[in-house]
């Protein structure tokens, strides 16, 4: 499991509703699918990560986009790890749970672009899946 910082232990203690360290694995499944897809290139990590309905909705430098997840797997999975993937970080900076509502902050610090993606996840009967990825992505400046 990849790191989960002070905040998730925060929510955990502080919490009106009981959260279970179940839980807490059980919304990383789709989370973590989703880093690999970005790692991998690969289209079912971003099908097992996303709702079919989800949509994706952001500031890119500034801009505001918003797309389906069904556009967004068709742009990202190329089939292939990205090749400065050695050079990419990627993280799950926290998790909260409230029964069958989520809600995760990744970063993702790449090379050519650096970005926050606030997840809202949703418990379904096969499982927990990212319905929308709300996000603030920016390109670092070149020196």
């Amino acid at each position: 499991m990849k790191r989960l910082s002070g905040h998730l232990l925060f929510a955990l203690a502080f919490s009106a509703m009981p959260v279970h360290a179940g839980d807490i694995e059980d919304v990383t499944v789709p989370l973590q699918a989703y880093l690999d897809g970005h790692a991998t290139g690969q289209e079912q990590h971003f099908r097992r990560a996303f709702a079919p309905d989800a949509m994706l909705v952001g500031l890119r430098d500034g801009r505001y986009t918003q797309r389906s997840a069904n556009d967004y797997i068709a742009q990202a999975a190329s089939g292939r790890a990205p090749a400065d993937e050695a050079a990419r970080r990627r993280w799950i900076k926290s998790i909260t749970v409230t029964g069958n509502v989520a809600t995760a902050v990744i970063e993702l610090d790449y090379p050519s672009m650096k970005a926050q993606d606030h997840m809202s996840l949703l418990k379904f009967e096969d499982g927990w899946r990212i319905v929308v990825k709300a996000y603030d992505a920016s390109t670092p400046a070149r020196p």
